[in-house]
């Protein structure tokens, strides 16, 4: 699953190797994708569904980055040798063993193809297998269908829902509170397991 390899003077903002997917590649963040990144978090169609404030500058893009690496390992999806998206981990909880998710595709052509089931399903097989987590959390807004729908099929289950939690455009929004197990993941990859 992983495949090692740098290009020497790249700026690399994780300390991984690509992890692949069936369909798509996640790859730590490098300097080249803050552009995609500023375009993709400044779209609204993008960032309603996120809980932040915009829009960013490309300064703020880089500093976001660069805070996702201090606190976790972030990545780039990419997609017939194109980035399409972001994903990571952060939050790690060493003792617990219990890390959060975030996801997003920012290519409006890559949406709907199953291309985030994948990468996140790559990433939950690296985090369990590779980095030993035994569980993995999120928060998505309660209205956002499409990545509610990738997370179910990911194994993800609903543990609680934060009530109005964010301001979205003319009301409150909830947010899901959701995660997987290790135990939970292997089950859904090998159902003879007997979990």
């Amino acid at each position: 699953m992983l495949q090692g390899g740098r290009d020497r003077g790249v700026r690399y903002y994780c300390e991984a190797d690509v992890i692949r997917g069936s369909r798509t590649i996640v790859r730590p963040v490098e300097d080249r994708d803050f552009p995609l990144f500023h375009e993709w978090m400044n779209d609204p169609d993008i960032s309603w569904w996120m809980d932040y404030e915009g829009p960013f500058t490309l300064d703020e893009i880089e500093r976001d980055i660069e805070k996702a690496h201090e606190e976790g390992l972030p990545f780039t999806i990419e997609f017939e040798s194109k980035p399409i998206g972001r994903i990571g981990l952060n939050r790690f909880r060493q003792q617990s063993r219990v890390a959060s998710t975030y996801l997003f595709i920012g290519d409006p052509a890559a949406r709907g193809r199953g291309l985030a089931t994948d990468a996140m399903t790559a990433l939950l097989e690296f985090a369990f297998n590779d980095r030993r987590v035994r569980m993995i959390d999120l928060m998505v807004l309660a209205e956002n269908d499409a990545a509610i729908r990738t997370y179910k099929a990911c194994g993800f289950r609903e543990d609680g829902r934060l009530r109005e939690r964010s301001w979205k455009g003319d009301h409150w929004m909830d947010h899901l509170w959701m995660s997987i197990t290790a135990e939970e993941f292997s089950a859904l990859k090998d159902p003879s397991s007997g979990s």
